[in-house]
């Protein structure tokens, strides 16, 4: 299955067959940090590699700087925004699943040394969507 054809966010909302949760975390992880890419107004060509290495670091899959790019423009974005399909999928998603989609996202968002208000705000946005805390989100692991 490819990364990037976001099947098992579209059976979200009605539009694909079912596959395993672990696939609905690969999907998110790649609509994420991609995602995350486009958040300002500048897509950093280190934001693009740090992307391809944080998925394939996490996930083992190596995708191109153009997989990356398609996948931030998805088209999935036109009838469910990135908030929806996150809250929809938050509950299917473990606690672990949900902080390693945050770890990534931290780090490609410090790939260029420069973190936007925009920036923020997609993170504040993606933290919420997946109902994680400030603790979550700070890295802090409570037992």
């Amino acid at each position: 299955m490819a990364l990037v054809d976001f099947n098992k966010v579209r059976q979200l909302f009605g539009d694909a067959p079912q596959s395993s949760d672990s696939d609905l975390f690969r999907e998110l992880f790649v609509l994420v940090l991609s995602r995350a890419t486009d958040a300002d107004a500048y897509t950093h060509p280190a934001e693009i590699a740090s992307v391809q290495s944080v998925i394939k670091e996490e996930l083992g899959e190596d995708l191109s700087d153009g997989e990356v790019r398609t996948a931030a423009l998805s088209k999935i974005y036109e009838s469910t925004p990135l908030q929806k399909c996150l809250s929809g999928a938050a509950p299917k998603l473990s606690m672990d699943q949900r902080r390693a989609i945050l770890r990534g996202l931290v780090a490609v968002m410090h790939a260029d040394d420069n973190v936007s208000s925009r920036e923020a705000e997609f993170f504040n946005m993606v933290v919420s969507a997946l109902g994680l805390s400030a603790a979550d989100a700070a890295g802090l692991v409570v037992a």
